[in-house]
């Protein structure tokens, strides 16, 4: 009520509950009337502008094989002094490569927007990351009678003519409250059109686009001669997923339905060349901050040691492999970091930074069991930091990835990722002067630290590399 009251506080002697109501339905119809004419401008324009393009066959990161085996230092001894690797107790039925599944009997939890109701509104339920998510709409009636572009104009003006606006702020909520990226984001309007038109793949694209360009972010719909898909527009170079180039902005497809989806060969396909009347944006990978729960989250992986939250690591099972600064610039989760708060930074109190980085570097060396992505998912998938304490095994990269991110939050120092051919390593800024193999980056010297090469301490580089096969990564500071 006091939020009412300073909304309006010249409403006097007026009931504030009616009075908030009625300014709610000016600024929806307002919004409906402005979402209504560049819906239909769009639309229009969208039959009139379609043009042929070629699909092109995925990138891929680095062509290099990655070592079978754990590369071992031939003077390296095991360490007398190391820290517990503060691993979870692993699950011995969880398949390595699956994605983590939600409990089955999750809690009572509540979406971020809380709907009356009423007897023409049904309610969408759907998991997400692990958390239940509901939300109250009208029924959809828009029909799509084909994917001819006159038919996918009709179908959109049809979706601007349904009540949307609760999506919208369903997702703008979850951004808000809930911390999601624009990734998160994507994932959330994919299923919510999974709800609306479920087993209706071409209906689910378009809705997606829809849906999509109403909240700023930049997609299209793709035709093929028997389906649609989504062409989405992202920041980062995406890796393993085809892709188009359209004025200026890569695109990257993402096709709803199982039968149709191919990433490893050319094809072409026709889309329209004009953009969304609203001002969008490409999608940013970035994870600046980790997303939230609105429940208890008793999903997470506990043991007396360290937390990981299951949240997040749905979400990033979800994720496409993008450049390797995206995995370690991400935050992680408050549990995550809170764990590290306990058990790491006492042991560091005291230490120099030189101790600090060579018990770091023992600890990532000797700590977790040795295995390349192909052989433990059969395909490309580096690791955000906690995936490291999910997954049974890890590789270089994410190593390297866990290394980077422990020495900027516990020590505070400079890091740079060193991308080698089949290989990432990383290299430290100390303050006081190290000996050994090292790099000059932006005017500060950094001496090279390999997490992976087993035994080998602070300044020692593969022997397989030279100066001329370091690709330096800058990474943030974190505090």
């Amino acid at each position: 009520m006091s939020f009412l009251v300073g909304l309006m506080p010249n409403a006097v002697g007026q009931n504030y509950e009616d009075a908030f109501n009625d300014f709610v339905r000016q600024n929806e119809q307002s919004f409906n009337r402005f979402a209504d004419s560049i819906n239909r401008q769009f639309a229009a324009a969208l039959a009139a502008n379609i043009k042929s393009f070629m699909g092109e066959t995925p990138v891929v990161k680095d062509a290099n094989p990655k070592p079978v085996r754990q590369p071992q230092y031939p003077n390296g001894d095991t360490p007398q002094k190391k820290i517990t690797p503060p691993c979870p107790e692993r699950d011995p039925e969880r398949a390595p490569g699956n994605a983590p599944e939600a409990n089955s009997e999750p809690e009572e939890v509540q979406s971020p927007i809380e709907t009356p109701l009423p007897n023409n509104l049904k309610s969408l339920s759907f998991t997400i990351f692990g958390e239940d998510a509901r939300i109250a709409v009208r029924p959809f009636q828009a029909e799509l009678k084909g994917i001819s572009a006159k038919d996918v104009s009709d179908f959109w003006l049809q979706l601007s003519e349904c009540d949307y606006v609760q999506l919208l702020q369903y997702c703008q909520a979850s951004q808000k409250t809930l911390a999601y990226n624009d990734w998160a984001i994507f994932q959330l309007v994919l299923r919510i059109a999974q709800q609306i038109y479920p087993s209706q793949y071409n209906e689910q694209t378009v809705l997606t686009v829809f849906l999509l360009n109403q909240l700023g972010l930049e997609a299209k719909v793709g035709f093929e001669e028997s389906h649609l898909f989504v062409l989405v527009a992202i920041q980062q170079q995406v890796y393993g997923v085809s892709f188009c180039d359209i004025s200026g902005l890569r695109y990257y497809i993402e096709d709803f339905n199982p039968a149709y989806h191919s990433n490893n060969k050319s094809f072409s396909f026709r889309t329209y060349d004009v953009n969304f009347p609203q001002k969008t944006k490409n999608l940013d990978m970035n994870l600046k901050r980790p997303i939230k729960t609105h429940s208890v989250n008793d999903r997470e992986i506990k043991d007396s040691i360290i937390n990981i939250s299951m949240n997040m690591v749905q979400l990033f099972s979800t994720y496409p492999q993008v450049d390797v600064d995206v995995y370690a610039n991400a935050i992680p989760s408050e549990e995550f970091c809170a764990s590290l708060d306990r058990l790491l930074v006492p042991v560091f109190k005291d230490l120099s930074e030189y101790d600090a980085v060579a018990l770091l570097l023992k600890y990532l060396q000797y700590g977790f069991d040795y295995a390349t992505d192909d052989e433990q998912f059969g395909f490309e998938k580096p690791f955000f930091c906690e995936e490291n304490y999910f997954y049974p095994q890890n590789d270089c990269e994410d190593r390297a990835v866990l290394f980077s991110f422990l020495v900027r939050y516990l020590l505070g120092m400079d890091v740079v990722l060193i991308d080698y051919p089949g290989h990432l390593a990383t290299a430290v800024c100390f303050k006081e002067n190290v000996s050994g193999a090292s790099l000059l980056h932006r005017g500060k010297r950094f001496v090279i630290c390999d997490p992976t090469y087993v035994g080998a301490p602070i300044g020692v580089e593969m022997p397989e590399f030279t100066q001329d096969d370091r690709n330096v990564i800058p990474l943030k500071r974190i505090r």
